[in-house]
Order: structure tokens, then sequence, then C-alpha cells
């Protein structure tokens, strides 16, 4: 799913080239493909070879930076200067020489230091080593000059010949190997795309190549497919233009990825880093001598920090005292084989898990493995929660209410008010209402819509965002002011299409009913477009969550009673409405503001922590109200806890009660009187720690200590547990949290 594409390479392109001899024919169409096929999966430009060669007109942040680095630490390139490498000069073909037997040497093709002149009578007043250079292209087969006798070396080359010359020589390279001629779908030549034997369409987006001949064509694509070239557009390979010395850097970079080349030294990659849900991937340790060519039969030792055992801490030293310990130096060290490398097919890492895997060469026998002393190489591989669910935001007021028709139900909009509603889908990790967000783009959901019972024809596309979200917006009828009975019900329904551009329709199933995956494959907005008057339709009561009494057991309690009509917008029904609200038993009447809302408050005088103050909202004392308040949504008998002095009197680490987010809030159980809770509030001045009792503590920041807390529902024990340190209310305090939520250390 996440194959390391090596897109730092942004500027090279390459287009075909016809030989002399080659008549120009009309290149097949075009198929589009929005990606490369068979990219390499490892990378030759890491460690020493992704360092900067001091080139000066190479910023750090120039497209090619990397690419023009590891030519250059790989000694395809010696600058045209000792501090400048003119990235955007053309290439001539007698420089195209120099670096083409230079890089065919690397990637294993054998290079002979005599070979036999070809004939090309232009080339004499040349350097040695230049001459030496064509006379072996030529003696390779990867180009025969522009005539039987001419060469042309001070000719600029084209994005188009760079293309077919490159194709030639990556057909005679030897690609990244396990040692036994297999490449194990970690690199390729463009004749494995030519075989292609996995049934991929073969193809690129680019249109310009229409003048080009079949081999230009076929080079071309075949070398788009394996992440080679870029064009100079999204759709323009711009064959005919001059290749730049930026863009010969990233073909050849790009080739050195699919070949066996590696730095010199240590190497550890993995053909993935990251993904959603198990990854899967191999892990593959290189050993190169000085001249960048393979060690053969040299012991590494290589392991992973999720190694069962022990082995190795969270921090990558070895614990172990046992000499067969997984990170000793010993016997049991695995070699390279003939290629240099050492392949870890076939591993994974679980879903929202991480492993960093460590490669060393030790002294002596008896070394232990100790990160902070001795040389080692480490690659990690992250796993992301996968989306297992999308919760959906109708865009409409929470508190708006509903219509029905043909048993379907609708959330009302006010067609005067409103002209459009905009929907929001946010992927989360669990099932449907459950689990975390999931910040992954490019998922994508088909929109059906059926408006006022028409169907469109064409069923749109949504994609989440770097977020997971994704938006689509809902244009209302156009409001006629003189029909207050209008009316129209949509219903919109996104399917899940996950990242698969192929899917369709027919291939998911209804709103969370996906038994094999557990996924929820739909779901349907309804919205009722209404041009009712607006009237009162329902009222909702709220309390303060919690009281903090002094040390004489003085405490406040602060209700509001809020009326809302048919489309959830607060509304005073008439002029003088009032409403009574009783707080510890004393009930108080209260008027109804403008914007229907009443409140009051009740100072309590004898309480004492863990008393609990019923508070209730009753109908207007005075005349039959409009709504009725039964049905509020903190109805008679809701309770509010009466929580104790917010200091620090209990020491040690407590169960976190209850966790007011919006109020930086959170309430522990006190050791006396039982179940009486303390109140504490934190702010980014404050620090936050995590660590299990007894173990050495990690600073986290604010974001994650919530993180922490927020699990359960307000008003349940939710397994956190909180060691308040120290505690200043408005001051500085230290908050450690000892266990998470599913009661583990944090």
């Amino acid at each position: 799913m996440f194959t390391t594409l090596k897109y730092r390479r942004q500027v090279a392109v390459l287009a075909a080239l016809a030989m002399v001899a080659s008549v120009l024919v009309a290149a097949p169409a075009v198929a589009a493909d929005p990606m490369p096929d068979f990219p390499a999966a490892f990378d030759a430009c890491v460690g020493d070879a992704a360092e900067s060669a001091g080139f000066e007109d190479v910023p750090a942040g120039h497209a090619n930076a990397g690419d023009i680095d590891c030519i250059a630490y790989y000694g395809i390139t010696r600058g045209t200067s000792p501090t400048t490498y003119s990235p955007s000069m053309s290439v001539t073909r007698e420089h195209m020489a120099l670096f083409l037997t230079r890089l065919a040497g690397l990637v294993g093709i054998e290079v002979t230091s005599t070979p036999a002149g070809a004939g090309f009578t232009d080339i004499g007043e040349l350097s040695a080593e230049s001459q030496t250079a064509i006379n072996q292209l030529a003696d390779l087969g990867i180009t025969r000059g522009t005539s039987a006798t001419t060469y042309s070396p001070a000719d600029s080359v084209t994005r188009g010949q760079m293309g077919l010359f490159i194709a030639r020589l990556m057909n005679l390279m030897d690609p990244l190997s396990d040692g036994n001629d297999t490449n194990g779908d970690w690199s390729y030549t463009p004749s494995d795309v030519v075989d292609n034997d996995r049934g991929l369409t073969i193809g690129s987006p680019y249109t310009d190549l229409g003048s080009a001949s079949k081999f230009a064509y076929d080079a071309i694509t075949q070398l788009y497919e394996l992440g080679v070239v870029s064009g100079i557009s999204d759709t323009a390979y711009g064959p005919s233009a001059l290749i730049t010395r930026a863009a010969m850097a990233e073909f050849m970079a790009a080739v050195l990825d699919h070949s066996n080349a590696r730095p010199a030294g240590l190497t550890i990659q993995a053909s993935r880093t990251s993904g959603y849900g198990t990854v899967s991937a191999t892990v593959m340790v290189s050993h190169r001598d000085d001249m960048y060519m393979p060690v053969a039969d040299q012991a590494v030792d290589v392991f992973s920090s999720e190694a069962k055992g022990g082995g190795l801490d969270e921090r990558g030293k070895c614990v172990t005292t046992s000499v067969s310990g997984d990170c000793r130096w010993n016997s049991n060290d695995e070699l390279t084989n003939n290629a240099g490398n050492i392949p870890y097919p076939g591993l994974s890492v679980a879903d929202g898990g991480t492993a960093v895997f460590y490669a060393w060469i030790g002294a002596k026998d008896g070394d232990q493995f100790d990160r902070d002393e001795v040389d080692y190489t480490s690659v990690s591989i992250t796993s992301m929660n996968d989306e297992g669910s999308v919760t959906v935001d109708d865009g409409v007021n929470d508190r708006a209410g509903t219509t029905t028709d043909a048993a379907a139900t609708y959330m009302n909009v006010h067609l005067g008010a409103t002209s459009s509603v905009t929907i929001t889908l946010q992927l989360k990790s669990g099932t449907v209402g459950a689990g975390s967000n999931v910040a992954r783009s490019g998922v994508k959901f088909t929109v059906d819509t059926n408006l006022g019972g028409k169907r469109t024809d064409e069923a749109a596309v949504v994609e989440t965002d770097e977020n997971g979200k994704a938006t689509y917006t809902v244009t209302g009828p156009t409001d006629d002011k003189k029909d207050n009975a209008q009316q129209r019900l949509d219903a919109i329904t996104f399917n899940y299409k996950g990242t698969d551009t192929t899917r369709t329709n027919d291939d998911v199933t209804d709103f969370d009913n996906d038994s094999a995956t557990g996924l929820q494959t739909s779901a349907t907005v309804r919205i009722a477009w209404i041009e009712t008057a607006r009237a009162a339709a329902t009222a909702v009561g709220q309390a303060d969550p919690y009281v903090v009494t002094g040390t004489s057991g003085r405490g406040t309690v602060s209700a509001t009673a809020t009326f809302y009509d048919q489309y959830g917008d607060s509304i005073r029904t008439r002029s003088g409405q009032q409403a009574e609200i009783t707080i510890g038993g004393t009930a108080v009447t209260v008027n109804v503001n403008h914007r229907g809302v009443a409140r009051t408050s009740r100072a309590l005088i004898t309480l004492s922590p863990g008393t609990e103050v019923v508070v209730s909202y009753n109908a207007d004392p005075t005349e039959t109200p409009n709504v009725d308040l039964s049905a509020v949504t903190s109805p008679s008998g809701s309770t509010v806890e009466v929580v104790g002095d917010a200091g620090n009197s209990d020491t040690g680490s407590k169960a976190v009660h209850t966790f007011f987010a919006k109020e930086n809030k959170f309430t522990t159980e006190s050791s006396s009187p039982a179940r009486a809770d303390l109140l504490y509030s934190y702010d980014s001045d404050d620090t936050f720690l995590s660590g299990a009792a007894g173990s050495a503590r990690t600073v986290i920041t604010m974001e994650r200590f919530e993180e922490l807390l927020a699990q359960p529902p307000p008003g349940t024990d939710n397994g956190a547990a909180v060691d308040v340190s120290s505690y200043s209310a408005g001051g500085v305090s230290i908050f450690v949290v000892t266990l998470k939520a599913d009661g583990n250390a944090p």
C-alpha cells in the first residue's frame, strides 16, 4: 500500500530517441497511468550517499539536491568545478558518455577498460578518458553515434535521447538481488516491465509522445513504470527538450535504486516504513566495501526492539546478560550473501504499532550492543491505525427537529434562513461511534444524491484530506417567499471506496454491515428543507457539572433553561415568558430573555463533600407554556455532585473520576470521605509527565495528557490515574499520569 517511491526526483524527465536507422512511426496511444507500477523498494542514496556534496549552486531546497549529492558521492559526477555543479546546464554527448560509463560500473555492468575503437573520426581531440567512455558506450550497444563515423561529442543530449540510453543501460545491469538471481520484487529493469507477469496496465501520463518512434515510446513508458523518469509537467515528457544536468542526476539516482549499489559500510532499509493497518515489509541489510562493492559472508547481528524475551529496551539498549542473547555479537549472527545483502521478507507490524530494527557488526566476541557506545544502523516501521468507520456530521443544527416521510426521518433545515448545508465525514479507527480520528488522506467515497425524489445519473466522489476529513455541500431549493408550505426531502448517501479507484458502488454493502471486515461502508444523510414558521419545539436544561466548596462548605450552583425552535435555534415564544428552575429544593421563577434563555444560580451554605444537589426545570408557573418542559435534556432528578477542596489534600496516584475537557478540569476520588471528588484545573503553564509508579517519568504535552484522560464518558471511573505531585490553583502544577484508560502504564 505504501511502497517507498522516491519522489524527491521531481525535475528530471526522459524521452525517447529513435536510432538513426529507425523510422519514425506513430506511437501507440498512451495509456493513462496515475503512478509507476514497478518502483524500486529500496534506495541507494541513503547514509553517507545522502550527505551534501558541497556544491554552492545546489542549495538544500533544490528539487534535485539529493540526486546530485548522491551521484557525486558515487563518483558519477565531479561537478563543473570543485564548488559548482551547474544544475541548469545542458548535457553534452561527451559528458553523457562519461556519466553513463561510470554509472554502468556501479550497477554491475562489465565495462572493458580497453574497448575496440568504434571508428568515430570526430573524437580525436577529446581527453583519453572521454574517448574511452565513448568507445565503451558503443561497445555496450548503448549508442552507435550520429552516423557511421561521427559521434558529435559537443552536441547537447535531448531528454528523449537520454531516456533511450538509460533504458538500454538498465537492461544490461544487475538489479538488487537476494543472492540467488532473483530480485524479490525489490527492483526491476525495463525488460521486467515488458514481461509484466502481474497483469498490470502499462502506460504513462505523457501526451506529447505522438511523434516518437516506437523504440522511444517504449523506453519512456518503461522507465516511467520503473519510477526512473518524471515529466516536465504532469502530462508532458518533453522528448525534444535538452536534458539538464539536474534532470540527468535524477534519472541516474533512480537507476542506482534499482541496482545493487549501496553506500560503503553497513546499511539497513525497509521496503515500507509506514502505512495504515498491518504493515508488511522486507528489511534489507547491506554491506559494501570502500569501492561500493558487495561484501559477502560478513556476520551481522540484526534484531528488533519488539523482540520477544527482551534483547532491547524501548531505547534500543541491550538489557540481557545472557551470552546467547539477541543483542550480543555471537556465532548465531547471519552472513551476508554473495550480493552483500541479508533480506528479511515477510515482516509485519500490527495496527498502531512501531518496530525498530537494528544492525551492527561487533568488534569481538562478547561485545554487548549499546547504541550509545557502538556504531549501528537502524530503520523504523510504523503502523498507523487504519480506518474502521466514518462519522458523518450532517451539518444541521444538532437540536433541529425532524420530519418523517415514508418511514424515513429527515433533519429540519429552515429554507428561509439557510441556502446550503455542508456534510463532513471523518475517518475513525474503531467501529461506528468509537475509536480515534484517522488522519489518512486519499480515502474516497462516492456520493449518491436523491434530491426531492430525483436521483443524479453520475455519482460524485469526495476524498479525505490530510486530517482524514471529506466534505460535501448540498444546496437547497430556491426559496419561494409566497409558499409557506414549501418542502424538499433530500437523501445523500456516501459509499466507501477506500483507496482503490477501481472499486464500484456494487462492492459496498449497507451501513455498518460488512461482516467480513467490520468496516462501515455506507451512510445516508437526510435533510428536510421546509418553510414552516418558527415555533418553540423543545427546551433544554443544563446545570454546572460540579460545585467547588470552600473550607466552610460554601458553594454555588448555576443552571439555565433554553427554548429552541424546530430548526434548533434558540427562541423566546412570547413577551414576558417565564420558566421555573429548582435548585436544592428551592424554586425560582426566572424571565426568559430575547434569546430564549432563562438563567439563575443559588448559593449553598451548608454543603459537605459528597452532597448531591438536585436541579430541575419546571413548567411556566403562570400559564400553560408552548413548550413541554418535561422533555428537557436534563430532566427532574438530575444531580450535580459536590466535590471537595481542590487543593492537594490527598497524595499518591488517584483514579480519575470525571474529565471536563472543555474546561480544563478533572476530578479524582479522594480517600475520605468515600466518593468525594477533588477537582483540579490545569493549563499550558503546568508540567505533565507520564510513567508507571517507580519507573522513569517522561515529559508529555498537555494534548497527550488530555488524550490519556479523555476515554470513557464523564462521570465514570475511566481507568486513568493521576498523581498530583504539586498543585497550585492558577499557578504552576505538576501532574503525573500513572495509568492509561486501559489500565496499563502510559
